[in-house]
């Protein structure tokens, strides 16, 4: 009887669930490392006595590098690298899109305006008397410029994109490439840790994901995430200290109003200019067709994502209860 070469996968069921349980299995050994290689460093560091602001800078890269640089490729080496990749993504008419700026500048208000979109619902939450914790939003307004930039406009998008975009959605995309897409993007806004960060990062890794799983391109969602990070930690940043610099001066505080007013309009121009994009554009992100099987109960009914819900949403009511 022949046999079929090992590189190909046929979808069925239990592919299904397994190649799904250990993606999710891969998020939360990626958590647990994160937050053991942590204490370990407060531990280490309990009786050092550093600068308040040194500190401060060193505890957002320490973080930063435990997950992305150490964490994310330990999880990979253990539950995805012998998972096979999708043929499909690997064929001869699966090559990349070359990288392009006018593809960069149609995408990136696109993105921009669903992460404003998804950050709506947190906003209403506030107005109405809620309060809901954004950690990332209060340390990096606390950090350094030097120290949001390397950790947070350098290293997160680079290692986050390769680890979801990449390593899972190239893995999942065998049983179907809008699953795939769905399901990273859970796992992308789970691994955050917190419902305010869900509730934009989820939407965020969906259109990431179509335009990975649409260009074959990690580069693009490379660029996009870092410009993403810069006008949604770094600017505000930068904003933060022109005002607090214009406090004895009314030449900088004139000027801190001004790099104020710039953002906002920015903000609001990116947000029309991306709604504007997204429904005139949309054929290039409507969900992606494909001849391939959806197991979706297999998909979504397994150990590993059960046990991920379990834990991300213990530290989502750990993190509103702690704050």
């Amino acid at each position: 009887m022949e046999t079929l070469p090992e590189e190909i996968i046929l979808p069925d069921r239990n592919g299904a669930r397994r190649t799904a349980s250990r993606c999710a299995f891969a998020a939360v050994v990626t958590m647990a490392i994160g937050y053991a290689l942590v204490i370990l460093y407060q531990y280490l560091t309990r009786d050092l006595v550093l600068p308040e602001q040194l500190g401060a800078d060193l505890w957002l890269i320490v973080n930063t590098v435990v997950m992305d640089l150490i964490a994310m490729p330990i999880a990979w080496l253990l539950l995805l690298r012998r998972i096979p990749k999708d043929p499909a993504l690997q064929s001869d008419g699966a090559e990349r899109t070359p990288l392009r700026v006018p593809m960069l500048l149609f995408f990136f208000p696109c993105v921009y305006a669903l992460a404003v979109a998804g950050s709506i619902p947190g906003r209403i939450f506030g107005l109405l008397g809620g309060d809901l914790t954004d950690p990332a939003a209060d340390m990096i307004l606390a950090m350094d410029p030097w120290a949001v930039i390397l950790s947070t406009v350098i290293l997160a998008p680079v290692a986050e994109e390769l680890f979801f975009r990449k390593a899972l959605i190239d893995r999942l995309s065998a049983y179907h490439p809008m699953d795939a897409i769905l399901y990273s993007a859970l796992l992308f806004g789970l691994i955050h840790g917190n419902l305010t960060q869900f509730l934009y990062a989820f939407p965020i890794g969906v259109l990431l994901g179509i335009i990975y799983r649409r260009t074959r391109n990690i580069r693009y969602t490379i660029l996009l995430h870092m410009g993403m990070n810069t006008l949604g930690g770094l600017l505000p940043l930068l904003v933060q200290r022109l005002q607090t610099a214009g406090e004895g001066s009314e030449g900088m505080a004139m000027l801190g109003t001004l790099a104020t007013m710039l953002v906002g309009s920015l903000t609001i121009g990116l947000v029309v200019v991306g709604v504007i994009f997204l429904v005139r554009g949309r054929r290039r992100f409507l969900p992606i067709e494909s001849d391939l099987p959806r197991f979706r109960r297999p998909f979504y009914i397994n150990a590993g994502f059960i046990v991920a819900c379990v834990v991300f949403t213990g530290l989502f009511i750990m993190t509103e209860w702690v704050s």
